[in-house]
């Protein structure tokens, strides 16, 4: 947990909050049970980038699925606009 903010813990459960609970990418709501933990995952791979465009509030599910891709980059990719949940996870321009 080194590489994450002190209050990691306060702004993992603003983003759970604002999600209503809920996995952005399936709508799932936490369930430990059947593998829908709630996580929150930062998409650039960078724990101390906590800008709320880089937080996906996702499942355990889905954050693996996810975390596969490694850069910004590829979530350019043409697939990546079919998936709805990441409209709001945009680059901020500079």
């Amino acid at each position: 947990m080194n590489d994450y903010p002190e209050n990691w813990k306060d702004i993992a459960a603003r983003r759970k909050s604002e999600e209503g609970y809920r996995c952005e990418r399936c709508g799932h709501s936490n369930s430990p049970s059947t593998g829908h933990t709630l996580t929150v995952h930062h998409l650039d791979d960078n724990k101390a980038n906590c800008a709320d465009y880089n937080l996906a509030v996702l499942c355990q599910r889905c954050h693996l699925s996810v975390q596969r891709i490694r850069d910004w980059s590829q979530l350019i990719l043409p697939w990546a606009y079919e998936e709805t949940w990441l409209k709001k996870h945009h680059l901020p321009r500079s």
